[in-house]
This record gives C-alpha cells, structure tokens and sequence, in this order.
C-alpha cells in the first residue's frame, strides 16, 4: 500500500500596489474577518545554490509564537498555478531539526548537501488570510502578502495573492483569479518567493525571458506536444508583459512579442487538429495589436535612427528631432497601456491555462480527435513541408516580386523559424540546424529593409514638426528600401533556393 505525500496546489497572482485599498474593500464584503500574521522567513542553502538549482525551497519562518520548518519541491508550474510536494512542522528556537522531516524530504536533500547549507535570503511580509468557498465543495485559502524578500542589501517588495487549494479541484482557483484579474488588473505570476530570493542572492535583478526550446517526444502525440507549446508560449508572455507595460527595458516588450508569435506559429502547425476557442485566439489578437505600434516606435527609435545618427550633417538638429519622436514613442506607449487595461492580460492568459488544465481542446468530432493522437512527427513533416514550398517560390523570384509581396514572404519566413524552433526535437540532425540558420539570416536581412518602410510611416505624418532632421532621415531611409535585392538578401536568398531539406 501506497501512501500519498503531502501536495501543495496553489495560484499566485501578482496584485498591482494601488489595487490593495480596492481588493481589501471586496473581501470585506464578505463579512468574514481575515486571519493576520507577520511572517518572518528565512531561507537555506549552499553557497553555491545547489537546492535552488534543483527547484527546491528550504525555509524556517516564524509566525508569532511558532517557527515551522518547510520543504518545497519544484513540481508543476504554469499560468500562476502550482503543484508540489510540501513537507512542514514545527520546530523549536528556529533552527532546522533534519530530525523532524520524513524520509521521503530527506532523500531529496543529501546528507553532505546539509552540511554546507547557509541562510542565504529572507522574506518579511505581512499576511491576511481568508479561508472561502467555491464551486463543487472547493475550500480555498486567500492570503494577500505585502512586505519585502531581502539578500544582503538587494530587496524587492512583495504585493501578492495566493489561492491555496484545501480541498475540491484546481479549477475553482481558476473561477476566483479570473474574477480578481476583471476587476484589480491581477496577473498570474509563477516566480515564488523562493525564488526571487535567490535570483537577489545570486546578484541578479529581473531580466526579460527569452524562448528555450521545450523538450518534445517526437514519437509522442500532436495533442502533448501541442499543450507542452502553448504553456510555453504562455509563460514567456507572462513573465515578461509586466516589464512591458512598465516600460524601462523595451526588450520585454519585445520578449512579449515574440512569445506571443511563438503561441500563433503552434496554432498554425496543429491547426486542425487542435485548435484555440475564438474568445481566446480574439484575446491573443487583442494583446498583439495593442503591443505592435510601441514596438515599431521603439525600433525606430532605438535602432534604426541611431544607425543614421552618425551621417547626420546637423547634430542639434538631430537631436531636436529625436526629442520630438521621444515624445511621440511615449505618447504611443501611454495609449498601449490604456489599451491592455481595457482587455486584462491576466483575464486572457489565466482563461488560457484553464483551457489547457481542462483539455480543452479535446472537445471535438472524432476525426480531429484522430489527429490529435497522431504521432508528433508526422504533424511536423507536413507542416513544415507546407511552409516551406512558398517561402522557395518566393525567393527563386525575389528580384521581380514587388515590395508587398517581399513583406508577404518576409513573413512566411518567419513563421516557418517558430514553427521549426518549436519542433528542432523532431529534427536534431545538422542539416536542419543550418536551414534554421539561412531562415534567421533571411528574416533579419528582409526585417531590416521593413523596418525602413516602417521608419517612413512614422515619419511621414507630422514631419514638418522635425525640422531638416526628418528631411534627412527620409531620404536615408529611401535609399534603404531602394535596394532590398543586393548584398546580403541576395546571398541569403540564393543559399535557401540551392538547399535541399529531407523533411
């Protein structure tokens, strides 16, 4: 006979500072008075962060009188909800008692390990509880936690709220955070405490998140590889839309997009098989066309004026230029941000991982249930072999193609490099890894020649207000997009048409 071990289920959503006042007036409608403590927690590990490596969290916190000693595994994350294996007991004056925990968290912390472990951050927060009912006979615990995580004179706030599952099914967390998310602007947040803490006590500060390709089984199903995907996809979104929206490094903004690019590119490739719900693929439109103005004015910007800079013949007039489009890109960052409020990120990927808790997608005739249980590696053969045939037919004629039809297969090459990212388990051999490259190669040369057709757009409307810097810029940029067949698209172009590929 088997025994369970102990499983922490919980969501985590980040709740914006001016929020609170609004959230602590909801739960007092309630009329149920919250538990409060002030949690002082302190956090172990090697000083070479061997149990953080491993997702693996060990703390001692006091809360009033107790001191309880904890040990989290890593488990499953996605979308704010959580599930790991938790071991927890009391212990006296604060110190760790490897005494007191079952063998079953031992084995995950070496005898040799804990000798060398050190207190390396800690956390003090204040924590009002609510414990609430939900659908189906669900009991679920609401705490908000307001304080700071610390490591040496590094420290970030903490402004949160957890849902914490005591009984009932995982989806009625899902009802109560989608609620919070309409009304308070709430996102679902995956890093923990743990954490945070011990990205400060390794120096680091939050940091945009780039894609890794997630490990695929190409003899598994369409329908896990496709799940597998849009978590992904979704948990790049999440990490990085609160820098976006906060606005001080534009590579989050950038990240955003890409993830959100990467989630369109597995629709297509499991399209029909598996397909999004249009309220969620209108939400995914939604946050795309909202992001894209800002990030084509700070390409502009950022990038492609910089590099005309230097070629200027009249800096103070560049630069009084520059002033004018700064005012312009942030004028268009404002109205991004209005724009997200007015369709909660945090409703939209929250409704997201609910779907994929649910299998949503399952919910189809027989045949495309099928398909879904097809192999992966057949639905990457024939995707790819799809997107291939026009991006080869564009390029044999690159030179004849007018300027539309270059953006058209801009973007088909694009595509067909998420696409291939996402599926390079299926595909581990050399020849694949160079034809990814030609694409990468092909992409940015073609995206350098839009980026100056963009450039023109911005510029054009209001240029008089730009003086001669515009004039300049203008007429840079026209020479730019006068010349898209030579030099280095031309190189590209001809290596992808004399490649051969064995999909």
């Amino acid at each position: 006979m088997t025994t369970s071990l102990p499983q922490e289920v919980e969501l985590k959503l980040a709740l914006p500072s001016d929020r609170v006042d609004a959230f602590l007036a909801r739960m007092a409608r309630r009329r149920t008075q919250p538990g409060k403590h002030v949690l002082h927690t302190r956090y172990y590990d090697t000083p070479d962060f061997e149990l953080g490596a491993a997702g693996i969290a060990l703390r001692v916190r006091r809360a009033g009188r107790r001191w309880l000693q904890t040990l989290k595994t890593e488990g499953e994350r996605q979308g704010g909800l959580s599930r790991r294996l938790e071991f927890e007991m009391a212990v006296a004056r604060g110190a760790l008692d490897w005494s007191r925990f079952p063998a079953e968290a031992l084995a995950y912390v070496p005898a040799a390990c804990r000798e060398r472990l050190v207190p390396v951050f800690e956390t003090r927060f204040e924590r009002l509880a609510w414990t609430l009912s939900g659908r189906g006979g669900a009991r679920i615990e609401v705490a908000l936690d307001r304080g700071e995580v610390r490591a040496g004179e590094a420290g970030e706030p903490i402004c949160e709220i957890e849902l914490e599952l005591k009984a009932g099914r995982p989806d009625a967390l899902f009802d109560l955070a989608i609620f919070w998310a309409t009304d308070f602007g709430c996102l679902p947040n995956d890093e923990s405490k743990a954490a945070r803490g011990a990205r400060l006590a390794r120096g680091a500060g939050p940091a945009p998140t780039r894609a890794d390709a997630p490990a695929l089984d190409p003899a598994g199903s369409v329908e896990a590889a496709f799940a597998v995907l849009c978590r992904d996809a979704l948990a790049q979104v999440q990490a990085n839309l609160p820098g976006a929206l906060a606005g001080d490094d534009p590579e989050y903004l950038h990240q955003t997009r890409v993830a959100l690019r990467r989630l369109r590119a597995t629709l297509r490739v499991f399209r029909p098989a598996c397909v999004l719900p249009p309220e969620l693929l209108g939400g995914l439109r939604a946050l795309a066309d909202a992001l894209g103005p800002v990030r084509d004015w700070d390409v502009l910007c950022l990038e492609t004026l910089p590099a005309i800079a230097p070629h200027a013949p009249d800096p103070a007039e560049w630069q009084a230029g520059m002033a004018v489009l700064a005012a312009r890109r942030e004028a268009a960052a404002v109205a991004m941000r209005t724009q997200v409020a007015m369709a909660p990120p945090g409703v939209w990927l929250l409704a997201c991982q609910r779907w994929l808790l649910r299998r949503g997608w399952r919910d189809v005739p027989e045949a495309q249930r099928r398909l879904q249980l097809s192999p992966l590696a057949d639905r990457a053969r024939a995707a790819l072999r799809k997107g291939d045939r026009p991006i080869r037919h564009a390029a044999k004629r690159f030179a004849v193609l007018p300027a539309e039809a270059r953006h058209r297969l801009r973007i088909r090459i694009k595509r067909q490099r998420y696409a291939l990212e996402s599926l390079l388990a299926c595909y581990p051999g050399r020849a694949h890894a160079r034809y990814l490259a030609t694409l990468r190669a092909m992409q940015n040369a073609l995206g350098r020649v839009n980026d100056a057709r963009v450039a023109t757009e911005l510029l054009m409307p209001g240029r008089a207000a730009l003086g001669g810097m515009g004039m300049f810029a203008l007429g840079w940029l026209a020479s730019r997009e006068a010349e898209p067949e030579v030099g280095e698209n031309a190189k590209h172009l001809k290596n992808f048409v004399k490649s051969a590929i064995d999909w």
